[in-house]
């Protein structure tokens, strides 16, 4: 009966490590571009190429519905591709979220992890972000990440998440190439400004320095769009 339950137990945790490496590695392809957007995943495709059956895949794939990477149809799964209106929907959505979450970490926030966002800012390390587009990024997703969980609620969190993966894929696609230098000195100028406030629990000028720090990356977003020339779905 014992030996039973153990392999009931392990077999539960074999197929969600399964399921959680399945939608690891479809979600990094969708980044790295190598799944275009619109295209359709076929889920037994994927399974022969992941070497696992389709039920972690089919697993997998809802998760990343769930998260809007991916759209069903109710017939087929296929990568976000979003029309014009909607990317400007999701940019509204974030930049109203992102104001509420950095006016909360004004009110809420540990001094450590303050401490811990200002260290990411040492200037060698601003070298690094110049040349290393990665590092950007990586420091990019921490940084709004600690101030979402600075802000101390849960329900706030869980709304932007799901808005804040589908705003780092539109980035990737149109920031293929190495950041410019005033790109990231701009970023960095930005970030400093929201700490500062922050520090200073100064909750209406937390929120308005991110609002417009979003808004900015937003302007650059849609000019990097239209210059790539990449064509959209109609509505």
């Amino acid at each position: 009966m014992i030996a039973t339950k153990r392999t009931q137990k392990s077999s539960i945790l074999l197929r969600q490590y399964l399921c959680d490496e399945v939608t690891r590695i479809i979600k990094l392809r969708i980044f790295n571009l190598e799944y275009p957007r619109g295209s359709r995943l076929l889920v037994e495709s994927l399974a022969q190429d992941l070497k696992v059956s389709m039920t972690p895949v089919r697993e997998g794939l809802k998760s990343l519905v769930a998260e809007g990477l991916i759209v069903y149809d109710g017939k087929s799964y296929s990568v976000f591709n979003p029309t014009e209106k909607e990317i400007a929907d999701i940019f509204n959505i974030r930049r109203m979220l992102e104001r509420l979450s950095a006016a909360l970490a004004a009110r809420h926030m540990e001094e450590a992890d303050l401490t811990y966002l200002f260290g990411m800012y040492r200037r060698d390390d601003v070298h690094r972000y110049m040349s290393e587009q990665s590092e950007l990024i990586k420091v990019d997703k921490i940084f709004h990440a600690k101030i979402l969980e600075g802000a101390d609620n849960p329900r706030l969190a869980n709304m932007l998440e799901s808005v804040e993966e589908q705003c780092w894929l539109i980035r990737a696609w149109c920031y293929a190439q190495v950041f410019p230098k005033w790109y990231v000195e701009r970023t960095i100028e930005e970030h400093l400004c929201i700490l500062n406030a922050i520090k200073a629990r100064d909750e209406k000028s937390a929120g308005a320095a991110m609002e417009q720090h979003i808004a900015n990356g937003e302007e650059r977003t849609w000019e990097a769009l239209r210059n790539s020339s990449m064509l959209f779905p109609a509505v």
